[in-house]
């Protein structure tokens, strides 16, 4: 089903929810007007669209794709890789003279990220593994100590140098030690976080600046990706550069595939599209109190709580005396940017072959969610100053697989009258769009209008020409949030085998065996056992969680994660937990459970789970009734089946206001060939689960998931 919005306000979720009191009645509001700078103040150059080739994967001005260095004493194909500050060309207006962004003598927009060697550009560090070919890295922190965003030291964070780092491979299948958990951190300093055993099982001899994981990619073929988890610093950190993709490969089973569909083109032949939203200074640079290490042309991140955006201070959630004033640089509920780059440029340009192609998407940014389609144009004036009309959509995708792997059915979505490829921050999509038969020369813009923040949305955070509140977007220029790239169609080198009718999904193409089998369209009940190669499993447990909006000390708005009780010194008629309460999700390792996540906030939240992947089996609109200590979900109407794209596994799901979203998983530990002690600081192998709303999961919308 294509997934309705529900354009409401935070201020006005309360109408629509039974959540009374004060940790429903957030009066967080949007500014009704904004500053020609941007909400924030600060708002990118107009920089000229369309000008600049997307960077592909590899080669001498591509995104550069990590060696090999040998193999490890564990049977492991072995990588040093460095995290370092470095400059970078992200888009060609600003060495271009006469351009509004031109900063004489620029060198590239500071960054933080992965390389090797003298090779560090945006995203660099990718990685190609097999499936079943164990990987073994050592991650090298060259970080200088001056961050180059502000840091905000109020939000939970350990304390200790600001240049700290932690590698997580999100959605890889991994021992908790190389899970790169928040508490995982290490800096080039050598101190540690609390979780840290790293080195000392994979690597006694390790360096002060090093830190070693060990991946078994005992997975089917999949995008991944590793980015920073550090404790307190994930936001900047990311935002700063510091991701990378991760492709996990099965030659066989990928054969296997392509030969069940001809046409289709193959998994090696994709075309990957990483967007994440920026926002840059121009020329005059960053204000006298900016407080980081940044100039003309570098990246601007929010370090002001602006009541006037964000609404005046609420009643602490969490007990204790209100703190004021707010402090400077201050955390924000979301960050928004004005400018989306696509492999690390801004409006690029991609050329494809007049065929069937093959694209594997990623939504990086930290809080935007995307609806991608393709719209037609046929001059510059369209779209950077009009809406896309239904009969100019171009080709829609059928999407193949998701985070989780292939589905078990090839889903429609993004073209007419089919639903929307809808991407929350951190999901991921393997498409086919066919462009054969479309006469070269012909030029489609990838649109997207997803509202920010999602589902509501607010107009100062969506910037195109024809938006009253975004006076400085500019036909044929940014700052743009709708435009994302063009593509443009050039004669196909060969000869074009047409796409099959239908596609089969080939068992063995497949991700693991499914837990319980999918139709599309049918919710599924929760079972009381599953059954899996042959045994079968009882379903333990029925978890009630809840994903929770409230306030800090300062009375910010803040997010969180609990259960069906307060937190120990939580306001009574609040649910959340914060991450250093008790841990309440303590799991055996071989079961099976289902958890029941009731969205009582005005967001919808893509709740990522580390180590396990799971199947939506239905979400269902809630009315919350309670507050004497415990609640009770009230389901109204009928259950609703997860969308077509959204069957098989996941590990990013989006949970929607005031819906509650049932998922089924199972436990499983990897094996390896080391013994894996258990955390120091949880006595159990310690992962976590979280909002992958950068800003939600640091403040503090995350919580341990041990496994014993």
């Amino acid at each position: 089903m294509t997934m309705k919005r529900k354009n409401i306000s935070r201020r006005d979720f309360i109408k629509y929810s039974m959540a009374a009191g004060a940790a429903a009645a957030v009066p967080w509001r949007l500014a009704l007007a904004q500053a020609v700078t941007g909400p924030y103040g600060i708002g990118s150059p107009n920089l000229t669209k369309f000008v600049a080739a997307m960077r592909g994967i590899g080669g001498a001005t591509g995104i550069p794709v990590a060696a090999p260095d040998g193999m490890s004493g564990f049977g492991a194909q072995h990588y040093t890789i460095g995290i370092k500050q470095f400059n970078d060309y992200l888009h060609p207006d600003f060495t271009t003279l006469g351009k509004p962004a031109y900063i004489p003598g620029f060198t590239g927009t500071k960054l933080w990220g992965y390389g090797q060697g003298a090779d560090y550009k945006h995203l660099g560090g990718i990685i190609v593994a097999q499936r079943g070919q164990a990987v073994q890295i050592t991650f090298q922190n060259n970080l200088p100590a001056l961050q180059i965003m502000p840091f905000d030291s109020t939000v939970p964070n350990p304390g200790g140098g600001l240049n700290r780092t932690a590698v997580h491979l999100h959605g890889g299948f991994v021992p908790w030690i190389s899970d790169g958990g928040p508490f995982d951190w290490w800096d080039p300093s050598g101190n540690k976080g609390t979780s840290f055993l790293n080195n000392t099982v994979l690597n006694p001899g390790a360096a002060n600046n090093e830190a070693e994981y060990y991946y078994p990619n005992n997975q089917s073929a999949r995008l991944v990706w590793y980015h920073d988890h550090a404790w307190g610093s994930t936001r900047t950190n990311a935002y700063a550069g510091v991701a990378s993709g991760y492709v996990i490969t099965d030659p066989d089973n990928e054969a296997a595939f392509e030969a069940a569909n001809p046409g289709v083109p193959s998994a090696g032949s994709a075309i990957y599209l990483i967007f994440q939203d920026k926002i840059f200074f121009g020329p005059a640079g960053p204000p006298s109190n900016y407080g980081a290490n940044a100039g003309p042309g570098d990246l601007f991140y929010a370090n002001t709580y602006d009541p006037a955006l964000f609404g005046p201070p609420g009643i602490p959630s969490f007990g204790g005396g209100l703190l004021t004033p707010f402090p400077f640089p201050s955390c924000v509920p979301e960050f928004f940017g004005d400018t989306i780059l696509v492999n690390g440029t801004a409006y690029p340009v991609v050329e494809v072959e007049a065929r069937p192609v093959r694209l594997r998407m990623l939504n990086a940014c930290s809080s935007r969610f995307l609806n991608p389609r393709l719209v037609a144009t046929a001059g510059t004036a369209f779209p950077d100053n009009a809406e896309p009309k239904i009969n100019a959509l171009g080709p829609g995708f059928i999407q193949l697989a998701s985070e989780g792997g292939y589905l078990p059915q090839a889903a429609p979505v993004a073209g007419k009258n089919m639903p929307e490829l809808l991407l929350a921050p951190a999901e991921r999509a393997d498409l086919i769009c066919d462009f054969s038969g479309i006469a070269p020369g012909t030029e489609f813009i990838l649109y997207n209008d997803a509202p920010g923040p999602f589902p509501g949305g607010a107009a100062i955070f969506d910037f195109h020409p024809k938006n009253p509140k975004t006076p400085t977007s500019l036909p044929g220029f940014g700052p743009n949030t709708r435009t994302l790239l063009k593509v443009r169609v050039i004669a196909a080198s060969g000869g074009v085998t047409p796409l099959p009718a239908t596609i089969t999904m080939t068992p063995a193409a497949l991700s693991e065996p499914l837990l319980v089998a999918q139709t599309p369209g049918v919710p599924n009940a929760i079972p009381s056992s599953v059954t899996v190669g042959g045994v079968t499993y009882p379903v333990v447990r029925v978890r009630t969680l809840t994903l929770n909006e409230g306030f800090d000390e300062y009375g910010r708005l803040g997010q969180f994660l609990g259960i069906d009780t307060p937190a120990p010194g939580a306001a009574p008629d609040f649910f959340g937990w914060r991450y250093l309460d008790t841990t309440t999700e303590n799991v055996a390792a071989g079961s099976v459970e289902v958890w029941q996540l009731a969205n009582l906030s005005a967001d919808s939240h893509p709740i990522h789970f580390h180590l396990v992947n799971v199947q939506i089996l239905y979400r269902q609109r809630i009315k919350i009734k309670g507050f004497t200590g415990t609640f009770t979900i009230n389901p109204t109407g009928q259950p609703i089946a997860p969308d077509a794209n959204e069957l098989g596994y996941k590990e990013t799901v989006r949970m929607d206001p005031g819906e509650v979203t049932t998922v089924i998983m199972k436990f499983d530990l990897p094996e390896v060939p080391f013994a894996v002690p258990p955390s120091p600081r949880t006595g159990g192998h310690e992962f976590v689960y979280h909002c992958h709303i950068l800003e939600h999961e640091e403040h503090d919308m995350m919580r341990p998931l041990v496994i014993t």
